[in-house]
């Protein structure tokens, strides 16, 4: 009924060494799944403000040069 509480024998060092190359392992693939997602996000968030800045750029080439007026050179 209660074998649960009953402590487990000590783990042998094989046992010990296994335990933490499988946790390490699985904190590397934590971190390289970590990492992707932030440079996925990144990679969309570079693309969305390079649409951006392209659009800006267009619709500041379509206005009037105003400044080009003051220095003669008109456009």
């Amino acid at each position: 009924m209660f074998d649960y509480i009953t402590p487990r024998s000590l783990a042998t060092p094989k046992e010990v060494i296994e335990y933490l190359e499988l946790h390490q392992a699985a904190q590397e693939f934590r971190l390289e799944l970590e990492h992707r997602d932030n440079l996925e996000a990144y990679c969309q968030w570079y693309q969305q403000a390079a649409i951006k800045n392209r659009s800006d750029l267009e619709q500041m080439r379509a206005e009037i040069n105003v400044l080009a007026w003051f220095n003669g050179r008109a456009v």
